[in-house]
């Protein structure tokens, strides 16, 4: 019972540590939609287009968004039609790069290591993106294809941009932001949720520092990037942690590895994007980042054979207060608040899952009484 109650806790404080993300992610989803000329989008991230991908991957390592809250904006972007490469690649910069994380690395983890975290998240990201295009599925799933049914239906902005108001066109882009894109995405990310609860309970707390060493073998850094794909860390929270598994005695491998996987991939994240892109593209892209993490992490393991931990909180101090800075502070009451409104969301999205369900189920039942 107390493990229960344990996930319980854990599941609410994810909620309320990504709620504000991804209602601030939903609200620039729903602007994307109403706003963005897709057309215009579309010329920009043509296929033949060879900067497409690395402006993408710019512009989300510019964004304080973790791996939940960019799920909207790139279900937006998507839809718009963006190239799939473009949009793989915001997808990953986003969550593992921004100027907070850099300077907290630089803080925590010393200039080389920081290094090699900020030319790999910036690498991998373009890589994976034309892995997905190449590989992943050519064809929009169902669920993709009833949101921009949904999407084509309610917005009137390509043909009558000048003629409505913008407060019309704002109502209608939140409309659409949490009234169509909202309980989809909601529902999945709250049970990706609740199984990154089930294991960070389930799971002891020092089996990374107990199994991780200097000399870390192959399979252990394939464990740690599994570990880091299945957990949920946001924003620059995990640098602190990778610090602290250093500290412990943790190969410096380790660390890029999980770096990366655990900003980048949770199962919430994964959950919503392979019912809006597909579980052929989502295999491709999880794998694509869980192999060059790994061949990142051997690499940095060759080039830092005697690497030491250099953390030190006096030296350190100005840089953490300085990335602390530049990341948000979200009051307690706004992100209860937030918590709350996506929950409501996640239940709205049940509902209509349960709905269609149960409209799939019908059929069956009328057949077998006959």
């Amino acid at each position: 019972m107390q493990a229960i109650f344990d996930m319980a806790a854990l599941a609410a404080g994810l909620l309320q540590d990504a709620g504000f993300w991804i209602v601030v992610s939903l609200v620039g989803g729903g602007l994307v939609h109403e706003f963005v000329d897709t057309r215009r989008m579309q010329r920009l991230m043509r296929t033949t287009g060879r900067a497409s991908v690395p402006a993408a991957m710019a512009v989300g390592a510019m964004l304080p968004l973790c791996s939940c809250g960019v799920v909207p904006l790139t279900v937006s972007f998507y839809l718009g039609g963006a190239r799939l490469a473009a949009v793989i690649a915001f997808t990953l910069a986003t969550p593992v790069i921004n100027p907070a994380a850099v300077i907290l690395s630089y803080a925590l983890l010393g200039p080389q290591l920081t290094l090699a975290y900020v030319a790999f998240g910036m690498g991998a990201p373009i890589i994976v993106g034309y892995m997905t295009e190449r590989w992943g599925g050519a064809r929009m799933s169902d669920v993709a294809a009833r949101l921009q049914s949904c999407c084509c239906a309610d917005s009137h902005a390509a043909a009558n941009p000048v003629r409505e108001s913008p407060g019309t066109r704002l109502a209608r882009a939140m409309r659409w932001g949490f009234g169509a894109l909202g309980p989809t995405l909601g529902f999945y990310i709250a049970i990706g949720i609740m199984l990154a609860a089930v294991l960070g309970v389930v799971l002891p707390s020092d089996w990374i520092a107990g199994h991780l060493g200097s000399t870390t073998p192959l399979a252990s850094l394939l464990w740690v990037a599994l570990f880091g794909a299945a957990i949920y860390v946001c924003a620059v929270a995990h640098i602190p942690l990778v610090a602290a598994m250093l500290a412990a005695g943790a190969g410096p491998g380790v660390a890029i590895v999980f770096l990366v996987t655990g900003a980048a991939t949770n199962l919430p994240e994964l959950l919503a994007l392979q019912r809006v892109l597909g579980t052929r593209t989502v295999a491709v892209y999880l794998s694509g980042i869980v192999v060059l993490s790994i061949l990142a992490g051997w690499g940095v393991n060759l080039w830092l054979p005697d690497y030491r931990p250099i953390l030190d909180p006096l030296s350190s101090i100005d840089l953490g207060t300085t990335a602390a800075n530049l990341t948000p502070v979200v009051p307690g009451w706004l992100a209860l608040g937030c918590a709350i409104l996506v929950a409501m969301l996640a239940a709205w999205g049940a509902g209509q899952w349960l709905a269609r369900s149960l409209a799939r189920f019908r059929p069956r039942l009328s057949l077998e009484g006959k």
